[in-house]
């Protein structure tokens, strides 16, 4: 069940620096608004759950996620984190080249990260078995021929170059069809959102703030981010500047076409809707959401 009346939402907030500029003025924001929320960090697949369960009331959930429980869940417009063409923070490491894969671990932490590999592999004609990764990661290079990772940890492999070959799943995907990917929505529960209108608009609008401001200063955020995470500012800087965090029309035609997609692989029972509600009333310009090609 959501949350009672006098009690504060409760707002999932993923603990990957990709978030980092949703959330950073989060509480801020939301305290100008005369609220307060309970936020609860944890992974996409721990706070899916909870969202589900009815734990917490909204966070942004993993895209198939949502299509599994649009029963119980809807979504809040203008807020998603995909990209176009390059992610960074979704890889396929690889030991040997694509055509050859036969065994391919998986992190759990992310259930659209590995649907979407899934339907690359079809779309690549090839087979592979799959499991759960190994700790430590000596084991997995060991036992597979690659390891799919997300979120930070992608983040530190990638710079590592633990891993003769790597393919960016969201490159990968817009090589394959032309549209964005779209990993994350900001997925609320159906029951809150019936109860609490205008606590839903608070939370969506504290939300879009935060965006915003570290859009308008995009050194700024990088550097305030790298205080907390083992980056550095300048590749940070580069990082944010491929995420989109807005929810446009383009990234509706992709979702629903990864939701056609996982359909047809059998990953979903059917094409759910890709609705926004609660859409802002104005655009917000900034260099996180603004048109760019693959890569740029």
């Amino acid at each position: 069940m959501s949350s009672a009346g006098g009690s504060p939402p409760r707002v999932g907030r993923i603990d990957f620096v990709n978030c980092f500029p949703l959330y950073v003025y989060f509480e801020e924001e939301l305290a100008r608004l005369g609220m307060t929320a309970e936020v609860v960090e944890g992974s996409p697949t721990e706070l899916n759950r909870m969202l589900v369960a009815g734990r917490i009331d909204l966070t942004f959930c993993s895209s198939i996620e949502y299509a599994r429980h649009a029963d119980v869940l809807t979504v809040l417009g203008d807020l998603a984190i995909g990209s176009v063409g390059a992610v960074d923070s979704v890889q396929l490491f690889s030991k040997v080249p694509v055509e050859q894969l036969r065994t391919i671990a998986f992190s759990e932490k992310s259930a659209t990260s590995v649907c979407l590999l899934r339907l690359l592999c079809e779309e690549w004609g090839i087979s592979p078995e799959y499991a759960p990764r190994l700790q430590p990661l000596s084991e997995t290079l060991a036992r597979f021929d690659a390891l799919l990772l997300i979120g930070d940890e992608a983040l530190h492999v990638l710079r590592d170059g633990v891993y003769p070959i790597h393919v960016d799943l969201g490159e990968a995907w817009y090589q394959v069809t032309g549209l964005p990917m779209v990993f994350a929505v900001c997925g609320v529960r159906r029951d809150f959102l019936a109860m609490y209108p205008e606590k839903a608009r608070a939370l969506q609008t504290a939300l879009l703030a935060s965006r915003d401001r570290c859009a308008e200063r995009p050194c700024d955020t990088a550097a305030a981010a790298a205080l907390i995470y083992d980056f550095t500012q300048r590749y940070l800087y580069a990082y944010f500047e491929k995420l989109r965090y807005d929810f446009s029309e383009q990234q509706r035609l992709g979702l629903t076409e990864f939701y056609r997609r996982a359909a047809a692989l059998g990953e979903l029972v059917g094409v759910p809707p890709v609705p926004g509600v609660l859409a802002a009333s104005e655009c917000h310009a900034s260099a996180y959401h603004s048109d760019r090609q693959a890569g740029a």
